[in-house]
């Protein structure tokens, strides 16, 4: 009880105007996945260009500070503070991002990563229902050129704990490949497809030469937290103002 208390508390400062409790609350990482206008589309995965915005700024000004994931990294390997950060990821680099999610993330001058199914550009995919195409090759250049991080989400989405030795390391990989061919740069982190994750994975995506990896595991980047295995918020159109808020609130136990 005395941790649902603790995010109502911070959650109702919050709506009076006040910035949300920082100390000992590590980073918060977001993970959004696509951005559009169809009011058709009421997956939990899809939100529209206004409630990210809404989103955002509401972050913006509880005190928070947007940072590129690679600061959170930063941090947690020399063990300096993370609390305030919060950093926002996308999978799955649907068409929306660059269409509707680019233009806010600029206007609002926040960092962003987004994760790449290289196998599968340009199409609808298949990851879950309601899911808008996913962006071409020249698409995802645009979105580099821009300032937008690329990671890795694997070649196929495949949940990576159901393939052999051979087939992981494939996935992780030609993936990480693929992407530091298009970008020119390092293509470090990764997010597990479904957020399927065990011990032989971490290792493998270690071994692939990621620096970290994202999970769907709810929670925040602490002192101590395993880099192959990052806690994210998994965004959606319900994180209205009060619910966002109080999972900011938060404290990491409370998780």
């Amino acid at each position: 009880m005395a941790r649902k208390r603790k995010g109502l508390v911070g959650m109702a400062g919050a709506l009076a105007g006040r910035s949300l409790p920082i100390t000992g609350r590590g980073a918060a990482v977001l993970c959004y996945h696509d951005v559009g206008t169809d009011r058709e589309n009421s997956t939990d995965y899809y939100v529209s260009p206004s409630r990210l915005r809404a989103q955002l700024e509401a972050i913006a000004t509880w005190g928070l500070r947007f940072v590129d994931l690679r600061e959170v990294l930063d941090r947690l390997e020399r063990g300096t503070s993370l609390d305030g950060l919060v950093a926002v990821t996308f999978d799955d680099a649907l068409a929306g991002v660059l269409d509707h999610a680019l233009d806010v993330l600029q206007e609002l001058r926040v960092p962003a990563t987004v994760f790449v199914v290289t196998d599968v550009r340009g199409v609808v995919p298949p990851f879950w229902p309601g899911a808008q195409r996913t962006l071409r090759t020249d698409e995802l250049r645009e979105l580099s050129a821009a300032g937008i991080r690329l990671g890795s989400h694997t070649c196929v989405h495949r949940s990576l704990t159901e393939l052999d030795d051979e087939q992981l390391r494939d996935e992780l990989v030609r993936s990480r490949g693929d992407l530091e061919h298009l970008t020119g740069e390092t293509c470090d982190l990764l997010a597990y497809p479904f957020g399927h994750h065990d011990g032989r994975v971490k290792l493998a995506a270690e071994d692939a030469g990621f620096r970290a990896a994202c999970t769907f595991s709810f929670g925040r980047v602490t002192a101590g937290s395993d880099r192959y295995a990052l806690p994210r918020f998994c965004m959606g159109p319900g994180h209205h103002r009060a619910r966002l808020a109080y999972q900011l609130s938060r404290p990491p136990y409370a998780w």
